[in-house]
């Protein structure tokens, strides 16, 4: 599937479908996505919260980047490193995660550890 095809789709589903298609993708593919540059991860500020944002393909994290972050590069994260050390270790700092947030910035903001728990299981709370 091209690039354009894979946003256009994304951006098609509603925020619960693509919760959900995250989920499949990330246990199919094994790995998942977010944004990086020289100095770290990409961390939005939402009122309270501190999130971190994933994406099952390299070019929706990218497409959301060239909005406002163009100096950010998508990440490949393997979903066995994100289950056993991004997650718990979010958790212990107060990180949340925001999913396959859409380019007007709607996404699913799930908690470290449960997340960790769908992603295991695969079913959906």
């Amino acid at each position: 599937m091209s690039q354009l095809s894979v946003i256009e789709e994304h951006d098609r589903l509603t925020t619960k479908q693509r919760y959900q298609h995250f989920i499949e993708q990330a246990r199919s593919q094994q790995q998942v996505w977010t944004l990086s540059d020289e100095q770290g991860c990409l961390i939005i500020e939402t009122g309270n919260e501190k999130v971190l944002l994933l994406w099952s393909d390299a070019a929706l994290a990218e497409h959301w980047a060239s909005k406002d972050h163009a100096s950010f590069k998508a990440l490949a994260i393997n979903i066995d490193e994100l289950k056993d050390k991004w997650l718990p270790g979010m958790a212990e700092d107060g990180f949340d995660l925001a999913i396959a947030p859409s380019f007007a910035g709607e996404g699913t903001i799930v908690a470290p550890l449960d997340l960790r728990e769908e992603l295991i299981s695969g079913k959906i709370k």
